[in-house]
Order: C-alpha cells, then structure tokens, then sequence
C-alpha cells in the first residue's frame, strides 16, 4: 500500500491525537499485545509509540487498585 504524503500526515495526526478516546484505545491495543509475550520495542513500533510511552502506560495499568473479580 502506498500513501501520499497527505494521507500519511492526516494518518499519523489521527493517532497522535489526545483525545481521551483515542488515547485508551490506542493503551488498549498497547498493553494487550505486551500481555501476549511481545516486546516492548516491538510494540512501539507497531503502534508508532516510543518505549517511554509504553513503559509509563504499563506502570499505571500495574498501578491501579485491584479490582474484586466479578
């Protein structure tokens, strides 16, 4: 697949956007493949993420309050 360097622009503002939203669900998708075994450089990658984004990411995810089992 080949994109302009419209579309790649427009793309890569999508992803970085801070909107709440779209922050969770790219942490989502982030720390699910963490938990299947792939690594965190891989990771980032993937996702156009750097290491320190993931990193903090996983700390809070470990972070919160344990949650009773339903």
């Amino acid at each position: 697949m080949i994109l302009s360097d419209t579309d790649r622009d427009t793309l890569l503002a999508t992803l970085n956007s801070k909107k709440p939203e779209i922050v969770q669900a790219r942490m989502a998708n982030a720390l699910l493949l963490l938990s299947e075994g792939l690594p965190v450089e891989d990771v980032a990658g993937l996702l156009y993420l750097d290491e320190a984004t993931l990193a903090g990411w996983q700390k809070m995810f470990t972070a919160r309050k344990p949650r009773a089992a339903a």
